[in-house]
């Protein structure tokens, strides 16, 4: 199916009901998050860590029923978790993001949209049809030898194969058409997946 065809697909057919569907999903994350919140505190348990849970029980649903994209639900419960004083922001709540690995792995991923927006993933997918695709162990070899050209350079097992093997090799799926929506639809797509 081509690209066009699967974003027309998704498009809403009335705007209005959207809207209300939007308007009944924030306010049944937001009815939770306040019951939780205004529940008695158990015996043994701080008002601190009720109120955490709430703010997390409002996340977790936020990121269930995607009002928003996944980065903007999360930054309303970081917010959330600091505007209310249940998190100290430079002691708590931001000390994550001062952590190096995380930092690798968002780089990573950064640089895989940018093999997925400019094409270099394809055109890196067509180097290896060229030079070993004369069949599918060719290009699981092939996409082997990358990682392990490539791990010196990416720390990360998940930076890696997430955001620069993965891009490569939903490229070479693409390209030989070895699957239409699914990726797991053909034995020769699962093997590249699973190399």
């Amino acid at each position: 199916m081509p690209p066009l065809a699967m974003s027309n697909r998704n498009l809403p057919k009335n705007p209005k009901q959207t809207n209300t569907v939007l308007i009944v999903k924030v306010a049944v994350i937001l009815a939770i998050t306040i019951a939780i919140w205004f529940i008695p505190v158990p015996p043994g348990v701080e008002p601190r860590g009720m109120h955490m849970l709430a703010i997390f029980a409002g996340t977790i649903l936020g990121l269930i029923f995607q009002p928003l994209p996944t980065p903007s639900v999360a930054l309303i419960g970081l917010g959330a978790a600091m505007i209310t004083g249940t998190m100290n922001a430079k002691e708590e709540a931001l000390k994550g993001f001062g952590n190096d690995s995380i930092w690798i792995i968002v780089a990573a991923f950064f640089i895989a949209d940018g093999f997925l927006i400019t094409g270099l993933g394809k055109r890196i997918a067509l180097l290896f049809v060229r030079m070993l695709g004369k069949s599918s162990l060719g290009l699981s070899y092939g996409m082997a030898i990358t990682d392990l050209v490539l791990a010196p350079a990416t720390p990360s097992n998940t930076a890696r194969a997430g955001g620069v093997i993965y891009p490569i090799i939903r490229s070479l799926a693409e390209g030989e058409r070895l699957y239409q929506r699914d990726p797991r639809e053909t034995p020769q797509a699962r093997a590249l997946i699973c190399s």
